[in-house]
């Protein structure tokens, strides 16, 4: 790839970029890719532009390809040419036809980050806690195992309690008068009220014995129709219960000959405690770890001095908000609904937006100085630490994704963002407390 820069009026810096077939093909295949995922065309099509096409429409295709090729080349001259730049790459696209097979001449437009300096680069103060695991904790762990291995027995009988467990039968059927399968079972242990079935029906069992028989009405949005905020009478059930027996819990006693038998990693209840306190002491560490980063970095960057602009802001408040409302997504809820959950409402959720962003931004512009004060060098393990504190676990994986999409430069920020934090936790002067 080709890359010549020239600074613009504005302060920026534009690439002349000119991409060489093989690359294009790459971008292109990718993103014909994409297309067919997102609009259910098979991806192994013999001619899969043409199945895309005939589905989406060639001025459609055209016009994605032209443009998201570039989008998917600019990171590539960022990475190649190891510039350090704030915000994404702004490709020119008017007058850009690609071609497959040809290289690919544009131009990007991008925003070099800028140096600021802090006031001080002494060692900072910080206070942390200790890391200790209590006796209370473990006994808690120990009885957390025990539950795994509960047994019920059948209990005294007498009329049905809110928070016990019995042993029902359930004879169900559909508003059509058919037999509904999945609640349908002569024995099956129940605890009351834990939601498991509708309120009406915890409520209509409390009181009754073993032996006992009642047939209730119940409605279960969504159990049939299409939108459960929408009962229709094809969420109705009648289902007959049998109180069959009321049961006693066991918890079994945590002794040596349990251990041995149920613990492959001990054969004593003293080793098992050692073992509970040594893996939750590790965990505890490995936290303090992350908390320490953040901290130091946080005091430090209190010595920051310069005006970050007001660009500079929103770009990164628009990422912050799209990777949570990422994550929002993926807990099955909308942002309507986590908004409602937040103290504060609204307006609350904004200032600490707001908050959050200038954190951001001048923990990672003091760390950018410290790393050039300290004049700190990236090393093949620097970069194997950011992958792994981005995606433990799944580093190869992380690190395939960021190479393929020319991203390689954002791991290189971080890394030494990361080597510069280290620092200031190995030189701070730490007071632990409990």
């Amino acid at each position: 790839m080709k890359v010549k820069r020239s600074e613009r009026p504005d302060g920026r810096t534009e690439l002349q970029i000119t991409a060489p077939a093989n690359k294009v093909n790459e971008a292109v295949n990718f993103l014909e890719w994409q297309l067919a995922m997102q609009n259910d065309v098979d991806p192994k099509a013999a001619d899969l532009a043409a199945a895309i096409k005939e589905k989406v429409g060639e001025a459609y295709y055209k016009s994605f390809i032209d443009f998201q090729t570039l989008e998917f080349l600019a990171p590539f001259a960022v990475d190649q040419e190891k510039l350090a730049i704030i915000m994404r790459p702004e490709v020119i696209s008017t007058g850009v036809s690609v071609a497959p097979g040809k290289e690919l001449s544009f131009k990007a437009i991008v925003t070099l980050k800028p140096s600021y300096e802090v006031t001080s680069y002494d060692p900072v103060k910080i206070t942390a806690p200790k890391v200790k695991v209590t006796e209370e904790e473990i006994d808690q762990q120990l009885l957390n195992m025990a539950e795994q291995f509960v047994t019920y027995e059948t209990d005294e009988p007498h009329p049905i309690q809110e928070g016990e467990e019995v042993s029902i039968g359930l004879d169900s059927k559909d508003s059509t008068g058919e037999p509904f399968a999945n609640l349908t079972f002569p024995r099956r242990n129940y605890p009351v009220g834990q939601g498991y079935m509708p309120p009406e029906f915890d409520a209509e069992i409390l009181g009754m014995q073993p032996g006992e028989t009642k047939t209730i009405e119940l409605t279960i949005p969504g159990l049939k129709s299409s939108d459960p905020e929408k009962p229709t009478d094809e969420d109705k059930l009648t289902v007959t219960v049998t109180i069959n027996e009321n049961l006693k819990r066991i918890v079994p006693a945590i002794t040596d000959a349990w251990v041995k038998k149920n613990m492959p990693i001990a054969a004593t209840v003293p080793e098992l405690r050692e073992k509970i306190r040594a893996e939750g002491t590790a965990q505890r560490e490995q936290e303090r770890q992350s908390m320490l980063a953040f901290l130091a970095a946080s005091e430090f960057s209190k010595r920051f001095d310069g005006k970050i602009p007001d660009e500079f802001y929103e770009f990164t408040r628009d990422d912050l908000m799209a990777t949570l409302q990422q994550n929002v997504r993926a807990q099955g809820k909308t942002m309507e609904e986590f908004m409602a959950t937040q103290a504060g409402g609204e307006q609350q959720f904004g200032m600490q937006m707001m908050l959050q962003t200038r954190e951001v931004l001048v923990q990672g512009f003091s760390l950018d100085a410290l790393a050039r004060h300290l004049k700190l060098e990236l090393e093949p393990a620097d970069i194997e630490q950011a992958f792994h504190l981005m995606a433990p676990g799944h580093e190869k994986e992380a690190r395939l994704e960021f190479e393929h999409t020319g991203r390689m430069y954002l791991v290189r920020e971080g890394a030494l963002r990361n080597k510069a934090n280290q620092w200031l936790i190995d030189t701070a002067e730490i007071e632990y407390v409990d």
